[in-house]
């Protein structure tokens, strides 16, 4: 049970501690950056509360009395306590890891392959990352982030716009061959209903028998790559296989763009956090 409350403010014991530790009102004054009477009325104030002189004055010297000699070795143990756990506390928690829950893609496509342009600039901050599609409750989880193409809105938390993308049909060059492509006689990779749904926007219903069951949403890209069928993927996401070659763009329509959000638990905020997101920004 806290016993703050059976104590005088703190106030008076910083000032009569730094008195102590300072010979004297002024450099008290001089440490706290408070004038020397704002220090000389709280340790009159703390002797009238205790009951009991704490200083000795003698023209511009203070001396300290057998009672404030006590009271002095007791504040310097229980600040030195304090300060030992405010400063372990500190250094645990720039030491812990970074946690960051995103999704495969954006894992995979975007954060790792550039994940030592981020060490360079901030070396020493060591991330955790969990991929995955699953909603995470960054509060009760423990997560510092998490970083979604959709707007989380759960109690505790704060989520900001972090990019925009847009959807992009493509498929492998063994799949697309030479000359037009006609969608419609080829296979698609089709993971879910929400993509089946935003591909009816452009006027694309992709038939059962055009469907390829990879089994994982996880492996869309990778089939894809390998010529399996068409995929539904954001820009961002399958920005390098097109810049290579990999995957081409077919072009069937105007899609609807994606948001991006990053989702923090409300409240004070680590300064890693602040850089991870300041450099997860650059990367759109």
């Amino acid at each position: 049970m806290s016993r703050w409350r059976d104590l005088p403010p703190l106030s008076m014991l910083r000032a009569f501690d730094a008195t102590a530790r300072h010979g004297g009102f002024t450099g008290a004054g001089r440490a706290l950056n408070v004038t020397h009477a704002a220090v000389t009325q709280a340790v009159r104030a703390l002797e009238a509360e205790l009951g009991v002189a704490l200083v000795r004055r003698g023209g511009r010297t203070v001396g300290l009395t057998e009672a404030g000699e006590r009271l002095a070795r007791c504040l310097n143990d229980g600040f030195g306590t304090i300060a030992s756990g405010i400063e372990s506390l500190r250094q645990s928690e720039s030491q812990r890891p970074l946690r960051v829950a995103t999704t495969v893609f954006l894992a995979q496509a975007l954060i790792l392959p550039r994940l030592a342009e981020f060490w360079a600039l901030h070396p020493g901050i060591e991330i955790s990352m969990t991929p995955g599609l699953a909603l995470v409750d960054v509060v009760a989880e423990g997560y510092d982030l998490a970083l979604r193409a959709w707007k989380g809105n759960a109690p505790g938390t704060v989520t900001e716009p972090l990019a925009r993308s847009h959807w992009v049909v493509a498929g492998a060059p063994s799949l697309l061959g030479e000359g037009p492509v006609d969608v419609r006689k080829l296979p698609w990779i089709v993971p879910d209903d929400d993509h089946s749904d935003i591909l009816r926007q452009v006027g694309i219903e992709v038939p059962a028998a055009q469907r390829v069951q990879i089994g994982s949403p996880h492996l869309e890209v990778s089939a894809g790559l390998t010529g399996l069928g068409l995929i539904l993927a954001t820009e961002v996401v399958i920005r390098n296989e097109l810049a290579s070659g990999q995957l081409r763009e077919v072009k069937v329509g105007t899609f609807p763009e994606v948001h991006y959000y990053v989702t923090m638990p409300s409240g004070p905020r680590r300064a890693e956090t602040d850089a991870f997101v300041k450099w997860v920004r650059t990367l759109f």
